[in-house]
């Protein structure tokens, strides 16, 4: 592979060290392996963008060719919705694809997974106008211009996370609240991109000191979930319906990278202030790596969250058309595999794989059969329901499906 594809090929390798994470698969759901560490499989999953050359299509941050959709920027929640996302790419797709083993969907769908954990690049002249009209440069001073209320900045030059930024922003939020009201300046809130821009233009004006600033390494959902319930954030909200009521489920709709974090964190800060003291919560102080940490559990508790219905899978698989084709234990169509005797089906990553390699079109009773388009969850409820079959006797190996 050369040019665009290559290059997008070395950003996919650059990009899966963001998120190292061992994370638990929802209850009753067969699990592919875990998606990070200690497996790697995200890494792995960088391999498998190149080898396969997804490059020749698809970008990553911008990186690549622009005949797809670039990867990072495509909104996709759980294993299942991307599992699904593969499937449909053989609607209206004439491209001969490559094969791909259970395995290698595995790594592939980790890759793909970690993509929007790391933010787009912000735009520094952006955040320049913006620094100015949100009152920033009243009280924080940038490479020798602004007010000295509060802290100089340029230590963030050296800044390797915006989560070092939600942990500064969230435990001096009281005493900045004070001081604004002081000097009459109004709390400023941040929406899309105007934290990241602001950010990188901090990290562009800063003068380097050549002073270290503190680091942290990529967040570890297992400890994050631990501080999630030291820190009393259950006592508030809730993961995957475990905790309080008080404030938002922080699972699917909480999929939101560093910097939306750091913003979300700091708009909110005053009402989440004045409920926990209202409950008798102190308010907890964040590290950096701490405040990694839970990030990284928020972010990664719903790769797994879409428990599947066998019921609904049933019927989704004669509604799909499947059926028209396929056989379920000797009874229906035998063109294709019985899909109680394919071993691959039965797990979740090999469904997927038999899915991608399956042709796009089968000739059916004399009849064009169209590829169907799937929902992630409706992927789920078919995995679920094929896991529920009784496994095959001994016998000939079957067909490929």
């Amino acid at each position: 592979m050369s040019g665009p594809g290559r290059s997008a090929a070395r950003v996919a390798v650059m990009l899966v060290f963001s998120l190292l994470a061992v994370i638990r698969p929802a209850a009753g759901q067969e699990p592919p392996r875990h998606p990070f560490a200690p497996t790697w499989a995200n890494l792995a999953g960088a391999s498998v963008f190149a080898k396969k050359e997804c490059g020749r299509c698809h970008a990553i941050r911008g990186f690549g060719a622009t005949a797809a959709p670039d990867l990072s920027r495509i909104e996709r929640k759980s294993f299942f919705d991307l599992g699904a996302a593969l499937s449909n790419h053989l609607r209206g797709v004439a491209l001969q694809r490559p094969p791909l083993t259970a395995d290698e969907v595995t790594s592939l769908i980790a890759f793909l997974f970690t993509l929007q954990y790391a933010d787009q690049a912000g735009d520094p002249q952006a955040g320049e106008q913006f620094f100015a009209a949100k009152g920033c440069i009243q009280c924080h001073e940038v490479g020798g211009k602004g007010g000295r209320l509060g802290p100089g900045l340029d230590f963030l030059k050296r800044a390797n996370s915006p989560v070092l930024i939600a942990a500064a922003l969230w435990n001096h939020g009281p005493e900045m609240v004070e001081t604004l009201k002081a000097v009459g300046i109004e709390r400023p809130t941040f929406v899309g991109k105007e934290l990241g821009d602001i950010i990188a233009y901090v990290q562009t004006a800063a003068r380097d000191g050549g002073a270290e600033t503190i680091r942290v390494t990529a967040g570890t959902p297992e400890r994050g979930e631990k501080l999630f319930a030291e820190k009393r954030c259950l006592v508030c909200h809730s993961v995957a319906g475990k905790g309080g009521k008080v404030g938002p489920e922080l699972g699917r709709r909480h999929h939101v990278s560093l910097t939306q974090f750091a913003a979300l964190m700091w708009n909110h800060a005053p009402g989440m202030w004045a409920q926990m003291r209202a409950r008798g919560v102190q308010i907890p102080r964040m590290t950096g790596q701490e405040m990694a940490d839970v990030v990284a559990y928020l972010y990664a508790s719903h790769y797994f969250d879409q428990a599947g219905d066998a019921a609904r899978g049933r019927q989704l698989v004669q509604a799909k058309d499947c059926l028209t084709c396929h056989a379920v234990r000797g009874t229906g169509e035998k063109l294709g595999a019985d899909l109680a005797s394919y071993p691959a089906l039965r797990s979740s990553a090999g469904l997927v794989a038999s899915l991608w390699n399956h042709p796009r079109y089968l000739a059916a009773q004399q009849k064009e059969v169209p590829w169907p388009a799937l929902a992630g969850q409706e992927l789920a409820d078919i995995a679920a329901y094929l896991g529920t079959l009784p496994k095959p006797s001994a016998g000939p190996k079957p067909k490929t499906p």
